[in-house]
């Protein structure tokens, strides 16, 4: 009797050995697949909304560039804007904005690596002036199956495993408002705030004004993505990428 409980206790021991090391050997080729995947720099742009300029003629190409930043992170994006819009041919007017046919306005929001509840995705649902964080999906229930429990331990060796291989999403998001003259007519804006005042208490005001400029507005997300990418290296990335964008508008 004590013979075959022995033999018993072995046999499951020896098969969740087994498991085990089949979990972490799966672990280890799927975080070294990923990282191969990514060896290479990636990037991508994508646009909450669509511009459309009226063509001008050369001698209107003028623009009037104003980039922000409230990010935490310094950048030289309006040095690489003006330089494109140069290529492509504008002059750049910086002493009287009303003296440009456009203005170009933009205020970085963030640059940093992709978190969890910080994507693309989200920030770009947002669309321009929209919340960057995206709520989570999906809820625990306290409870784990035994797919769920492996997949844990999948999970924990994975990340025991490729600690030093990793795959990072750094991204950069920014807001555009893009004004073009009107050279015949003119634009009426109207503006209505709630602003709160103590406890319960709102006070409502609203602007109304006609200018001879029209506004249009978007919001760019850039991804970068490699395996064992820094902020450090992904940053001037991103620039090159958020400038081609915001210039390509034109």
């Amino acid at each position: 009797m004590c013979r075959v409980s022995w033999f018993l206790c072995f046999k499951k021991l020896t098969f969740a050995m087994v498991g085990l090391f089949l979990i972490v050997l799966l672990a280890s080729c799927a975080t070294t697949m990923s990282a191969v995947e990514h060896a290479k720099l990636e990037t991508s742009a994508k646009m909450s909304d669509t511009i459309f300029l009226t063509p001008a003629p050369q001698a209107e190409k003028t623009v009037f560039v104003q980039v922000k930043n409230t990010s935490d992170v310094p950048i030289h994006l309006q040095e690489l804007v003006i330089q494109k819009l140069m290529d492509k041919g504008y002059r750049i007017i910086t002493d009287d904005p009303y003296k440009a046919h456009y203005w170009l306005q933009a205020n970085v929001l963030y640059m940093g690596k992709e978190k969890k509840h910080l994507t693309a995705d989200a920030a770009l649902a947002g669309g321009y002036g929209g919340a960057l964080l995206g709520a989570a999906t999906g809820r625990g229930t306290g409870r784990y199956t035994g797919a769920a429990a492996g997949a844990l331990i999948g999970s924990a060796a994975g990340m025991l495993i490729g600690s030093a291989i990793h795959v990072d999403t750094c991204m950069g998001v920014v807001d555009i408002q893009v004004k073009e003259k009107i050279l015949r007519g003119m634009a009426a804006t109207s503006t209505q705030s709630d602003l709160r005042q103590g406890m319960g208490t709102t006070v409502k005001s609203s602007h109304h004004a006609v200018s001879n400029y029209q506004a249009y507005r978007t919001r760019i997300v850039v991804e970068a993505t490699r395996t064992n990418i820094n902020m450090k290296e992904a940053i001037p990335v991103i620039e090159d990428k958020l400038s081609s964008e915001i210039a390509g508008i034109f």
